[in-house]
């Protein structure tokens, strides 16, 4: 039996872990003994232990570690006893990240819509991340939007074009086939040695190339499986290719990544195919989205954004706001493939974050080159300091790390000034953003 003293602890250790829990769901089961939190940051993903010591009748400390953000779930428990551990598992999972997290099939960025994707270079990640929409290449005839055929690849020539269109079959103009030649001959006398006047059939070897566009007389970075297998040059168009037989038949994942004049990296795009044996397997149009970057990560209220990036010459780059349909504005790339941008942010909320991201287009004699969209970059519109650490540093310490994390944790749903930190009288997912934005580890 608990006496009143006893049951005053235990009502004081769980009000605690119900403060922290009020971004997540509380579940309570007795005999758990620790609280862990596993997260993931941006650049340190690491695992998260928060231990409420009771001893002698008095919480005496909390202790977090952790490296990132954003709560799904929590397993909490009662306190019985004197002296006990109260814990928590918590599965950090963020779709619309552009992160691929631990149970998600796939992870596209802030447009995870599940549109439907005219090839599968094109297709859209739905918007729980549990698996992307329909698109031409899925081996499922999608007739809501108009494919006549999917024969499960975006390859013009066999019946089925690349855009899902039933083809004509090809009318033969030439002449029937000569039959075999002989079987090899080899005559010789009886001291052996003899000469080979047949022909040896040479098998047809296993191979791919890949092609595409990025940054004009830079490098491009090719991944096999998630390791890079080789570096490619582009030209001045920004056009590469890359051919390899060290492929073995069957599904393979290749990525590609560069960096243009400016240093800046580019997302790492990836592209499924599979390998047939014996043949040529050639994946074209891998377009990597524009470089972005801005000059200023913090404007004021309907002030001007200025961003600037790389990408094929002469192409035009539309940029989107959140999650605008429309691009804000579009660009166009110069002969060497820089491009800039004013951006306008009026209608935009005030004391927030938000996000910007681009795409190119680039229209040619009978074809059309279209990338998909470029990392998210995050920008702040308002008034309120949040770029200096100290505003996010809450223990004093010049860093920005788990320590300022646990406390922010603590003090989270309430209106304590020191977690406050866009001073808007709640403790909430904001000051959790304008933390991670400040992140020193």
């Amino acid at each position: 039996m608990m006496n009143r003293e006893t049951g005053s602890l235990r009502a004081r250790a769980l009000d605690s872990v119900k403060r922290v829990s009020q971004v997540g769901l509380l579940i309570y089961r007795e005999g758990v003994k620790e609280i862990n939190i596993m997260s993931r940051f941006p650049h340190n993903p690491s695992r998260i232990t928060a231990e409420m010591h009771l001893s002698k009748l008095t919480l005496n400390k909390i202790i977090f570690r952790c490296v990132s953000a954003c709560v799904v779930f929590f397993l909490a428990t009662p306190i019985t006893g004197f002296a006990a551990v109260a814990t928590t598992t918590i599965l950090i999972s963020i779709c619309n990240d552009g992160i691929l997290n631990p149970g998600e099939v796939c992870d596209d960025g802030l447009f995870n819509d599940g549109d439907y994707g005219s090839s599968s270079v094109q297709k859209r990640c739905n918007s729980t991340c549990s698996g992307y929409g329909p698109y031409c290449g899925d081996n499922a005839l999608q007739a809501l939007y108009l494919e006549q055929c999917d024969d499960g690849n975006n390859t013009s020539g066999d019946l089925c074009s690349n855009i899902c269109i039933q083809e004509e079959p090809p009318l033969s103009t030439s002449t029937p086939p000569a039959p075999p030649p002989p079987p090899p001959v080899i005559s010789g006398g009886s001291g052996g040695g003899g000469v080979f006047n047949g022909i040896v059939p040479v098998s047809a070897q296993t191979r791919i190339i890949l092609s595409g566009k990025a940054y004009p007389n830079t490098s491009v970075n090719i991944l096999k499986d998630g390791s890079i297998i080789g570096v490619v040059q582009t030209d001045v168009l920004a056009n590469f290719s890359y051919e390899t037989s060290n492929v073995t038949p069957g599904p393979i994942t290749f990525g590609f990544w560069g960096t243009d004049a400016r240093g800046v990296r580019s997302i790492t795009y990836t592209t499924t195919f599979q390998v047939t044996q014996n043949a040529v397997t050639s994946v074209s149009n891998v377009f990597l989205p524009p470089t972005l970057d801005l000059k200023s990560k913090k404007i004021g209220p309907n002030d001007l954004l200025d961003a600037l990036g790389a990408t094929a010459p002469s192409a035009k780059v539309s940029l989107y706001i959140d999650k605008e349909k429309n691009p804000r504005v579009t660009a166009t790339s110069s002969d060497s493939g820089l491009w800039n941008a004013t951006v306008p942010t009026d209608g935009l909320q005030n004391e927030a974050f938000h996000a910007i991201k681009s795409m190119f287009e680039q229209f040619g004699v009978g074809a059309q080159a279209k990338s998909g969209y470029s990392q998210a970059v995050n920008f702040y519109v308002g008034v309120r300091d949040v770029q200096t650490p100290g505003n996010a540093d809450l223990n004093g310490d010049g860093k920005v790390n788990l320590i300022d994390f646990s406390i922010l944790l603590f003090h989270w749903g309430t209106d304590h000034a020191i977690a406050d930190l866009n001073t808007d009288g709640r403790v909430n997912l904001t000051d959790f953003s304008i933390l991670l934005f400040n992140w020193t580890g």
